[in-house]
């Protein structure tokens, strides 16, 4: 878990300095704000999978605004491509279950936290010399915290600390630490991304372009055909909420306690659609879980309050926990 030396300061305070290191960070380096210039954005990332085996991947992404977006993450076989409008999203994955390791690319390189997000600060800590990190409150029953770590000298957000579930109970420290930042227009943007879960590298990833983008082909943002919609939501966004649930029994013949994590996008009516293994126990495991969620119901999503369609991970587990 992070370990971090806090100086004493009044809560106010405290409230106060980390917000205003957000948000300089924010104004230094946050190259998808509303006066921004648009742009394309080429990587190379590689992870370690569950199996730890190292698979290589490329990401794609042009930028024009939160409303008009594409992004393709490809890694062998497998490829996905996500388009952003206005209100809605459309995903489309091919080559079969697209892993979860490149599915969260995206949103690592988005680096900062969504302006709409609220946090309640706990402490201004200093793990060495040359960096300070604002830590929230604890939350949940696993009193998770978020850290977010910044240059003193330049001000540069340069790690993202997250809490991620690994198992049934334990709870550990998902870290990016960012550098060789760059100039690109008035901001300054990281070029090399290095992730590490509980303290073991899981990911690395290298910008290998990024410019300003004139004149783009507008077919980029026209939804991919037999692509899955969702919300695109800046305004409220509540996730659903699952409220008719069937859990399946362990099947015949096992007494394993495992578990298993599967993805989804609800539609508006509170149906499962496009259910899908991401973390898997095996298939005498991963079929009774999927027959079991496709017969769920839930409260959809919602954006300031409308109904959308919208993703969603739910972990079912067999046995005694």
């Amino acid at each position: 878990m992070l370990v971090l030396f806090a100086a004493a300061s009044s809560a106010e305070d405290i409230q106060k300095t980390a917000e205003g290191l957000l948000n300089g960070a924010r104004q230094l380096g946050d190259i998808r704000s509303p006066n921004a210039p648009p742009f394309q954005m080429e990587l190379t990332f590689s992870f370690v999978g569950k199996d730890l085996e190292t698979s290589e991947g490329t990401y794609s992404e042009v930028w024009i605004s939160n409303s008009q977006w594409r992004r393709e993450t490809t890694v062998g076989n497998f490829r996905r491509i996500e388009v952003g409008g206005p209100t809605r999203r459309w995903l489309l994955d091919s080559g079969g279950d697209f892993p979860e390791e490149a599915a969260g690319v995206s949103s690592l390189l988005n680096v900062f936290p969504a302006r709409t997000a609220k946090f309640q600060f706990e402490s201004i800590a200093s793990p060495d010399a040359e960096t300070q990190c604002a830590v929230t409150k604890p939350w949940g029953d696993k009193r998770k915290r978020l850290a977010f770590c910044f240059d003193k000298a330049s001000g540069f957000l340069v790690e993202n600390v997250t809490p991620q579930l690994v198992g049934a109970q334990r709870v550990v420290d998902f870290s990016c630490n960012y550098g060789q930042f760059k100039k690109f227009g008035v901001y300054a943007f990281p070029r090399t991304l290095t992730c590490f879960l509980d303290g073991h590298r899981k990911m690395e990833a290298k910008v290998v372009e990024l410019s300003t983008m004139t004149s783009p082909d507008a077919t980029l943002f026209s939804p991919p055909p037999a692509s899955l919609e969702l919300g695109n939501c800046s305004l409220n966004p509540l996730p659903p909420q699952a409220v008719n649930t069937h859990y399946p029994l362990v099947p015949l013949g096992t007494s394993k306690n495992t578990s298993v994590t599967l993805w989804m996008i609800v539609n508006v009516k509170g149906e499962p659609q496009g259910v899908k293994v991401i973390r898997s126990a095996g298939k005498q495991f991963d079929d009774p879980a999927m027959n079991a969620v496709r017969a769920w119901h839930f409260k959809p999503a919602t954006c300031n309050g409308e109904p959308m369609p919208a993703p969603i991970s739910v972990e079912i587990r067999f046995g005694r926990y």
